[in-house]
């Protein structure tokens, strides 16, 4: 009885000394709780299980704002990612990507393209988070966006004063305002135009030389008539109306839709 309750304890402490590995790209994070572990690899690869599985996510688009020749959007997938698409005329554009886990931001990447007299550069950033505090920088830089991806990334030299994730957060809260339509992105109406082809409901921030949006409209309904017919009964107030972002562009979604 003895030797069989020996090998039954030493057959328990066999067990809970290799427990199932998991085999899932966010298995190899340390604890939900904690980001101390955290390592470069770990993180681009929690990131990479997060892009696999956008579709499962819930999405939210803000309207496409404009300023000047820059225009830009956001989109935000449950409370993991947060994507910025920015365009700035035939001089640069980005796209700019925020990861989070357990509301901790973990890593922030950046793909631009900038337009010179020399020509035109590609460029990527990747920026490593733990502890709310930068811990690593890397980057590769191209003349073609085929070449860059045949580059390796390279690591940047941080600074001696660490920077804090607070920078990109505060950017992060710049991007939930957008979706949200409230301080510089609250949107009142302008204006409706009535082109043969197509008409765009026009909206502006109440501050002189603020943020702008345009929404096409492809489908008449009883809401865009009432715009149409009595424009000013509605004239620098807020609308309330649902829309889609397809190829870079506001697309009014008819009441039906809504």
């Amino acid at each position: 009885m003895y030797r069989l309750l020996l090998i039954t304890v030493i057959l328990t402490t066999a067990v809970s000394c290799n427990p199932f590995k998991s085999d899932h790209p966010q298995a190899s994070l340390s604890d939900e709780n904690k980001t101390t572990g955290l390592t470069a690899p770990s993180i681009l690869r929690y990131a990479d299980s997060v892009d696999k599985m956008l579709n499962q996510l819930p999405k939210s688009q803000s309207l496409v704002y404009m300023l000047g020749d820059l225009s830009f959007y956001v989109e935000k997938y449950g409370t993991t990612l947060f994507v910025e698409r920015a365009y700035n005329g035939a001089e640069s554009n980005s796209l700019k990507k925020y990861y989070f886990r357990n509301d901790s931001l973990m890593l922030f990447k950046s793909s631009q393209e900038l337009a010179n007299e020399e020509g035109t550069v590609f460029k990527d950033e990747r920026v490593y988070m733990r502890n709310h505090t930068v811990f690593k920088k890397d980057s590769r830089t191209a003349v073609s966006a085929s070449a860059l991806k045949s580059l390796a990334f390279i690591d940047v030299p941080l600074t001696d004063n660490v920077s804090p994730d607070k920078i990109y957060l505060n950017d992060v809260e710049a991007l939930q305002q957008a979706l949200d339509g409230v301080g510089k992105f609250d949107m009142i109406f302008e204006s409706i135009s009535t082109y043969p082809d197509s008409r765009y409901i026009t909206l502006r921030n109440k501050d002189q030389n603020g943020y702008a949006a345009s929404v096409l409209v492809k489908e008449r309904d009883s809401f865009i008539d009432s715009l149409l017919n009595y424009p000013m009964l509605f004239k620098d107030k807020k609308l309330n109306f649902k829309w889609e972002v397809v190829d870079g562009e506001a697309v009014y979604v008819p009441v039906s839709g809504n």
